[in-house]
């Protein structure tokens, strides 16, 4: 997998509607081609120093994600996509400073993952989210999950207590899950941790790429809890503990957007037949 991480600087000209334009139409580009795998994109965190720093002091930063070298040139050598720079440099005044890498791994203290997968959904983002707003669902269409039992609830955010199998092993937790309706995002966090857990959240994300087409993201960030007398609850070190937890995200990544992808089609399916 190779990484193409951008730093861009908006000039104070540009309005936050523009930057937030040119991302949604960066990131369908992105998703609708071959060569792309994933894309995310956030606002730089300002800090006192970034007003005396030297050298460029990104806006934001935006990281798409290729299967190789080969991919990511075939990408950047579109007509389409010179259409799409030309067109905005036309329109807004930017900088923009990348580098092509493999996936960094810290080392040193003990650090946050974070993980993105996507799936294409042949359905309406209006079928997709329904399937992820009901989160009591989830206990019928995500195999490992028994239980999904709202605790409280809004128009804007579920509380909810998940009983799920983990490697053959019954471990239940409390989740918060933000929804916000106008984005098709839900962001959530893991409340009452589970047993090796020491942080675990992310976002559900659904973009609609056509009438009858949605791109399906699920973030992670997570990390095991910090050992007491060298283990992790009870039983591992730390590495082994994050090596569970990095298998455990990126198996359950892959069946929960298929779980998804499946129930939207299947209920899509359905409307369009009858």
């Amino acid at each position: 997998m190779i990484l193409h991480t951008l730093i861009y600087r908006f000039d104070e000209s540009v309005t936050e509607s523009d930057q937030r334009r040119f991302f949604d139409e960066l990131r369908e580009l992105l998703l609708t081609s071959e060569y792309i795998e994933g894309f995310a994109c956030e606002p730089h965190h300002w800090l006192p120093i970034d007003d005396n720093s030297r050298g460029m002091t990104g806006t934001a930063i935006a990281q798409y994600a290729a299967r190789d070298l080969d991919s990511l040139r075939a990408f950047s050598e579109l007509p389409h996509v010179h259409d799409f720079l030309a067109s905005w440099h036309s329109k807004i005044t930017y900088q923009a400073a990348y580098a092509n890498h493999r996936e960094l791994t810290l080392t040193g203290r003990r650090v946050m993952r974070h993980t993105e997968h996507t799936v294409t959904v042949d359905a309406p983002v209006a079928a997709v989210w329904d399937v992820l707003v009901d989160v009591e669902g989830y206990a019928r269409i995500f195999p490992p999950t028994q239980e999904a039992k709202i605790i409280e609830d809004s128009e804007t955010h579920q509380i909810v207590r998940l009983v799920v199998d983990v490697n053959g092993e019954t471990q239940s937790w409390v989740s918060r899950r933000d929804i916000d309706h106008d984005r098709h995002v839900i962001a959530y966090r893991q409340l009452e941790l589970a047993p090796i857990i020491g942080h675990m959240g992310g976002e559900w994300r659904a973009y609609p790429l056509t009438d009858t087409r949605t791109q399906l993201v699920l973030t992670h960030d997570f990390k095991p809890k910090d050992p007491v007398d060298g283990k992790v609850a009870g039983k591992f070190t730390y590495e082994e503990a994050d090596e569970l937890l990095c298998g455990g995200v990126e198996r359950n990544s892959v069946d929960d957007l298929g779980a998804v992808k499946s129930e939207a089609e299947g209920r899509a399916t359905g409307a369009s037949a009858a």
